[in-house]
Formats: structure tokens, C-alpha cells, sequence
């Protein structure tokens, strides 16, 4: 994705050169930094730099055709008010002023927002930098490859049958591949291809309880084998149907743990679709680690989330663990991350035929641990209500930080309704 910044004036108004190129110059290196920038003078809009997204910066006034035939060569356009107090220097702010870039920009707005999908207007730097790295997560997530590891689990009842659905909605491509092909890789798996998966996890836990080193090194196989199939494919996310593994004799909880802890890419378990999407999405907007989890019902109107997947550097640094087995098969090793409480969690999924997304504010809180998957975290939703009458499907995607605002934003450029 790449965005143009174009500086737009008219030589009408400024008949300084000079400090018209000092201005130019000044407001190039406070929002673009190093980004594609062109001053464009009385309507010179040949040859514009090719991109994804348009800032367009009013300078003056006698430029509005100016900018809406650029806006026509972008897919999106974001119109910043560069002239607001605040924005750029007293000099700057006041010299565009006298040139009537206040009411150029209101004048571009009201066309542009009505015709054009995927226009936006930003009143200072943070609302420009914080848009800009939204369109920038919508393009990134179209063109995105999902690789969809074997058949969906048949009690992940919430994703689309079909799979065009997911790829004419984000403009994805979904990837099918038998579950074989990854069993294969883990059963060639050389203890030399696991080593650096065993040294981190075994670095990086502070314990073991019920597997055995041995387990650890076909744990590790496996993880080798789900990071090799997904580079293979030049994979950004997988969906991975995870149970019919087991008969490998081994699990893949500690694959998906490095995978969306470790690497650039993200992968949700039980062939889960819609949360993969749903991750792919998050993963855009955060900068921290991203968990996939089961809602268990708490008396108290909170929820005790869990799964045997957590990345260990949740929140940016490594978290306490222990290796334990897999809840459901007692065989293999997973994941029991000491999550803390008092952190703000964002907890999204897509689905409906991915037509619609829940978002969910909370914090997580202390809470008895259950018997049920290995990492559990304790929530308290803001609403609770809302996450239960809005519910759309069993896992929940958790961000650890509040990005509710960032995903309602990023989900309505794909038509998403949010709940």
C-alpha cells in the first residue's frame, strides 16, 4: 500500500515562490515525513505519483477541481486541514489562511464525501496519522492470502460454506490444502528443523508438568511444520483444523502459539475461518499479540476465556508459563500463560456469513482457574449484555489493548455492520 501526499495551491494567492516552497516544505516534513510528496501548483495534476491513498493538503483557495480530479486517480482520499491552528506553524497557519484554505477544504469535503466511497477529513496530525494507518490496514488485509489447513472443525458451527464470501467481502484469497500435506512435513521433521521451536519454548517456560521432553520435541516438529506449509504458500494467515492432527500423536497448540507470537502471521485454530479473518483484520491495528479463546460463563457476570494457544509475549514481553499437555487429549504440550489482570482487552470476531463483527471493551480481572483449556483470562466486558445479545460464535479474538474505536473504523471500509 503506498500513500501520496499532494500540497495543493494556486499562484494567484501565493505569489511568494519562496514562501511558498518553505511552507510546502514545513508541512512535507511534519506529516509525511518520508513518504511520497508533490507540490502541485495551479492545477498541475499530470503524471501524478502512482498509490493507494490520496492526503490532500488545501494550501489555498482556486485549487477544488484541482484536488478532485487527483482524488479520482486514488481509491481512497483523506482531505487534511493542514491551514487549523495547531497544524503547522503561526506563519504557515496564517499565511494559508489569507490564501482561502479553510474554505477549500469544506468545499472539496462536500463533494467528495458524498461521491467518493472511502473519503475521509482529519482536523489535526493525530486524526491524520491514526487514518492514514487505517486505510493503510485496509489494503494491506486485501490481497492477503488464507490458507485454510483441512475441513473446518464440524463443531465450529458460526463460518460461511462458502469461501468466495470471505474473498469478495476483503478481497482476500482463501487457499485450501489438504491436512495431509502438513502431516507429512511434521512426520519428515528432522530434530534440527525443531531445534530452534524446542530451545524457544524451553527457554521460555518456567516449568513442565505433564510432558516429557520428548513431547516437547514432537511439539516442536510440528510447529516446524505449520511455519514451513504457511511460508510455502506465502501464507499471511491460516485456519488450521487442528484436531484430526492429534492422531499424529502430537498437537499443534505450540505451533499456533509461535507462529502469532514469533512471525508476521497469524493462525486460528479448529479450521475457525471466521476468527483467522477476524485476526487478520486485528492484526493490522495492534502491536500487540493476538489470542484466540472459549467464553466460559462466569456467576458473576464476567467471562473466564481459555485455550491452550496464548502467545507468551502477549503484551510485548514474555509472560509466565508452564508446558502442560492438550485439555481435551492429555497428550502433547500446550500452553499455560499466567495472563495479568488490570489490562485493557478488545475481544472482536466476524461472522454471519462475514457480513458483521462484534466488538467488546474490557479488562481482565483475577478469577479461579477452571477445568477447562490451559491459558485462561478472567474478563469483565464494559457491557455485558451487549457481548451476550451480540454474540456471534463461541471464540473470541483478544487484543490486549483497548482498539475498539480502531476496528469499528477498519470494519466499516469493508461494509462490515458492527454490533
Amino acid at each position: 500500500m503506498k500513500t501520496v501526499y499532494l500540497f495543493f495551491a494556486a499562484s494567484r494567492y501565493w505569489q511568494d515562490t519562496a514562501m511558498l516552497n518553505e511552507t510546502y516544505k514545513e508541512l512535507c516534513m511534519d506529516i509525511a515525513e518520508n513518504s511520497c510528496c508533490r507540490l502541485v501548483v495551479d492545477g498541475d495534476t499530470q503524471n501524478l505519483p502512482e498509490g493507494d491513498c490520496l492526503v490532500a493538503v488545501p494550501m489555498s483557495g482556486a485549487v477544488q477541481k484541482n484536488i478532485l480530479e487527483a482524488a479520482s486517480h486514488y481509491e481512497s482520499t483523506i482531505l487534511y486541514g493542514a491551514y487549523i491552528r495547531g497544524n503547522a506553524s503561526p506563519e504557515a497557519c496564517n499565511e494559508m489562511l489569507r490564501c482561502n484554505a479553510a474554505p477549500t477544504l469544506m468545499d472539496v469535503w462536500a463533494v467528495l464525501h458524498r461521491t467518493k466511497q472511502r473519503t475521509f477529513l482529519c482536523l489535526n496530525k493525530e486524526e491524520l496519522r491514526k487514518r492514514v494507518h487505517i486505510v493503510e490496514a485496509y489494503f494491506k488485509i486485501r490481497g492477503a492470502t488464507v490458507l485454510k489447513i483441512g475441513q473446518t472443525e464440524p463443531w465450529v458451527i458460526s463460518n460461511a460454506d462458502d469461501a468466495s464470501i470471505y474473498e469478495e467481502r476483503f478481497g482476500i484469497k482463501i487457499r485450501c490444502i489438504s491436512q495431509e500435506e502438513l502431516a507429512l512435513l511434521y512426520r519428515e521433521a528432522t530434530r534440527k528443523q525443531a531445534e530452534p521451536y524446542y530451545v524457544h519454548f524451553k527457554t521460555s517456560s518456567t516449568g513442565c508438568r505433564e510432558p516429557d521432553d520428548d513431547d516437547l520435541w514432537n511439539a516442536s516438529r510440528m510447529a516446524w511444520a505449520i511455519v514451513t506449509v504457511m511460508k510455502r504458500y506465502e501464507a499471511d494467515a491460516a485456519a488450521l483444523a487442528c484436531f484430526n492432527l492429534l492422531k499424529e500423536g502430537t498437537n499443534s497448540c505450540l505451533g499456533v502459539s509461535y507462529v502469532n507470537d514469533c512471525t508476521d502471521m497469524i493462525v486460528s485454530c479448529e479450521g475457525d475461518v471466521d476468527s483467522a479473518v477476524t485476526m487478520l483484520l486485528m492484526k493490522q491495528l495492534t502491536s500487540m499479540k493476538l489470542w484466540m479463546a472459549n467464553p466460559g460463563l462466569q456467576p458473576d457476570d464476567t467471562v473466564n476465556f481459555s485455550h491452550c494457544t496464548s502467545p507468551i509475549c502477549c503484551m510485548g514481553k514474555k509472560l509466565p508459563c508452564i508446558l502442560r499437555n492438550h485439555h481435551e487429549s492429555g497428550i502433547g504440550v500446550s500452553l499455560q500463560v499466567d495472563i495479568p489482570t488490570g489490562i485493557p482487552v478488545t475481544a472482536c470476531r466476524i461472522s454471519d456469513n462475514a457480513s458483521k463483527i462484534t466488538v467488546n471493551s474490557g479488562t481482565s480481572i483475577p478469577g479461579e482457574y477452571e477445568n477447562a483449556c490451559r491459558t485462561q483470562m478472567h474478563v469483565r466486558f464494559e457491557d455485558m449484555k451487549h457481548y451476550i445479545m451480540t454474540a456471534l460464535g463461541c471464540h473470541q479474538v483478544f487484543a490486549f489493548e483497548d482498539i475498539s474505536e480502531d476496528v469499528k473504523e477498519l470494519a466499516g471500509l469493508f461494509g462490515l455492520e458492527v454490533l
